[in-house]
């Protein structure tokens, strides 16, 4: 009779079974035991040579020389020998010493040497240290490479919906492989292709990059701080692993795959798993050829460093199994682990008090923060986590409110008496409170604030003690901080992937003869040339057609826009200026180029002095008249203006300037440009 096995993903979708559960605990309790059978276990002479590289004759002849006493079955000469984990260390030290040594020579040393090379000394402390840093700085970096190829996906899938105006669900991406080796001939798979090879990897991914990132659930209302998850961020988690074993994904079971392969360098592919994505979609999602502007080049950039770090990566882990963790710090795990940590805090802050509490509170966001919620607690009573809100208004309220205005710690030793200061004192019962900030160094803004407080009558805080509790708040401020970085820094992941073609757009202005500045050259000699095309000296362009070029100049920049923003990229000032000119011309003009940073170049085809002027000087009353909103909690407005210059210059003008020749041309029209640039800039009023 041939026995059924349950399938794997039986096991995994069937946790609660009694059956279930008796067996995790058995295998946990095997893979401890299992940790130390390494020494025990023995192979054959054919699986020995596989191992240490020698032939079966070369095995027999160093142990006719004594360097090795294999155990046999039967313990008669010629019976089958069984090599134990000693037997191949010394084995494969033959192997590598008979590259230089004669065979006899080699044997003599490992005999010698045997105790050494059976137990070699522990790994020294500087190259555990090394070696271990390096892993976790490669193994952390890679997941944020990795996070960061999910979010470049995850904009250009969301990008396409949006564009289609589809009314189905929108893909969502669960899961992805990099096997850091080209599973693919061409940079544009078949579906039948990638799914074979998706499987493939899924059912044996040993050796490749697996993460696992599944989607935001739905925020639980009945949390004590709702309004946490809208101002610190996604609660999207990315998990990374990697392992030398051969084991399923049970995951990424039922998924659908697509596959990106990077044009130049295919050995760089990777394998990125859906939910809701169609098995029969026409369109590849990612194939190069479809993806926005840019978007191709940075994904291949990403992986480029992927595969690099990758390579270092597996050098360091020496064989062995690594899992990460990169974004996320869920509100849910924090609050658990964190509310573990502050059980432990009370009982060392109040030993032997079974009153304490300990509460971690943290702002309702970094920038402009308007109170203070909890996050996490140890003994606070349930019914006051909803409540419990500090406001941060002048100095504070209470004692945690008082801790985070000044960057100070506040007490109280007598809570009863000192309603005033501990806000929430009757409805605790407290005794004596405590408030630490919790920063790096006093004087930046905190993190959050430690609130430690007591019920019991005789309970005190001597100095000592909270000098103690400054210390672990110290602790606290680095995990804390930790925290904000991963959950801010996902929005930030966002806000750079959805605004790619803005931010290109950007980063080509910032020279003031760059990409941007190239541009608009190009328009304009477009029309020179195309002028030049269509006639000669004696049929010369009409006396009255012209084409005006006009700078405008952002007034005081620097000291309005990017002194007061925290973002890599105040792009804000530019859309503002740019919706105003699609205001007056129309939302299809497209012949405004940005250089110089704070510099737009307009060129308007068929515009006369009095036309251009007239165009000029609305887009100037538009952009002063509404204002600026800039990014941020509660983002104040601000007016901006822009400052013009405008020169018209005749289409015959044009045609004599291009009869000089091209180059000519070229560096006439760039310095007018620069001397229409240095007109707006002198333009502005002084501060």
């Amino acid at each position: 009779m041939i026995a059924s096995f349950a399938p794997l993903t039986d096991f995994v979708s069937e946790p609660d079974r009694p059956e279930v559960q008796q067996l995790k605990t058995v295998v946990e309790q095997v893979r401890r035991e299992s940790e130390g059978w390494t020494d025990e276990l023995l192979v054959t002479i054919s699986r020995a040579k596989e191992i240490v590289g020698l032939r079966e004759s070369q095995i027999r002849y160093y142990e006719e020389l004594g360097a090795l006493q294999p155990v046999t079955t039967s313990g008669r000469a010629g019976a089958n020998r069984l090599y134990s984990i000693h037997d191949l260390r010394r084995l494969r030290t033959l192997a590598i010493l008979s590259e230089e040594r004669k065979a006899a020579e080699a044997a003599e040393l490992v005999q010698q040497y045997a105790t050494f090379i059976d137990d070699p000394p522990p790994l020294s402390l500087a190259a555990a240290l090394h070696q271990e840093r390096n892993a976790v700085a490669d193994g952390f970096f890679l997941t944020r490479i990795i996070s960061q190829l999910i979010a470049a996906i995850e904009t250009e899938i969301e990008r396409r919906f949006q564009r289609h105006g589809s009314h189905a669900t929108m893909p969502q991406i669960v899961g992805l492989i990099y096997p850091g080796r080209a599973l693919f001939p061409s940079a544009t798979p078949s579906i039948a292709d990638v799914a074979a090879c998706a499987e493939a990897l899924r059912q044996a991914p040993a050796g490749a990059l697996v993460a696992l990132c599944p989607p935001d659930d739905e925020p639980d209302p009945r949390v004590w701080a709702p309004e946490l998850l809208e101002t610190t961020g996604s609660d999207a988690q990315t998990l990374l692993f990697y392992s030398r074993e051969s084991r399923p994904i049970v995951d990424l079971v039922g998924h659908c795959f697509a596959a990106y392969v990077p044009a130049h360098a295919p050995e760089q592919n990777v394998l990125i798993a859906f939910r809701n994505m169609l098995p029969d979609a026409a369109e590849a999602p990612l194939a190069p050829t479809t993806l926005e502007a840019g978007r191709s080049f940075v994904l291949d950039q990403l992986l480029a460093l992927t595969d690099a770090i990758f390579r270092d990566f597996r050098q360091s882990a020496q064989g062995r199994n690594y899992r990460y963790r990169s974004d996320g710090f869920p509100l849910s795990l924090t609050r658990d682990s964190y509310a573990q940590m502050l059980k432990h805090i009370a009982g060392v802050i109040f030993p032997g008090d079974d009153t304490a509490m300990a509460v971690l509170q943290v702002p309702d966001g970094l920038d402009q923060p308007q109170s203070l919620t909890i996050l996490a607690h140890f003994g606070y009573e349930d019914y006051l986590l909803a409540r419990a809100k500090i406001a941060l208004k002048g100095e504070g309220q209470g004692l945690s409110g008082r801790a985070y205005c000044s960057g100070e710690p506040f007490v109280s030793l007598d809570a009863a008496a000192d309603r005033r200061r501990v806000q929430y004192a009757h409805e605790e019962d407290c005794k004596v409170a405590l408030a630490v900030p919790l920063a790096a160094t006093w004087g930046i803004v905190p993190f959050g604030v430690l609130y430690l407080a007591s019920r019991r009558d005789d309970q005190t805080l001597a100095s000592a003690t909270i000098f103690s509790a400054l210390i672990v708040g110290d602790i606290l401020s680095e995990l804390l901080g930790r925290w904000w970085l991963t959950r801010l820094r996902r929005q930030q992941d966002i806000r750079l992937h959805r605004q790619l073609t803005t931010m290109l757009t950007w980063l080509d202005s910032l020279d003031s003869h760059g990409p941007g500045f190239q541009r608009g050259l190009a328009a304009i000699m477009k029309i020179a040339e195309d002028v030049a095309a269509q006639f000669s000296p004696e049929h010369l362009p009409p006396k009255h057609a012209y084409v005006a070029l006009a700078v405008l100049d952002i007034e005081h920049y620097r000291e309005t826009i990017q002194s007061r923003s925290n973002d890599p990229f105040p792009v804000y000032a530019q859309l503002h200026v740019r919706q105003a000119i699609q205001r007056v011309l129309s939302a299809d003009f497209t012949q405004c180029y940005w250089f110089g940073n704070d510099h737009a170049l307009l060129v308007l085809e068929d515009h006369g002095e009095a036309k251009a002027q007239d165009v000029i000087d609305r887009i100037v009353e538009q952009v002063a008249d509404s204002p600026v909103p800039l990014p941020g909690r509660n983002g104040p407005k601000i007016f901006i203006t822009v400052q013009p210059a405008l020169k018209v210059v005749s289409l015959r003008s044009l045609y004599d300037l291009g009869r000089a020749g091209i180059d000519n041309l070229r560096h006439q029209v760039t310095a007018l440009i620069d001397l229409l640039r240095e007109q707006a800039g002198k333009a502005e009023s002084p501060r």
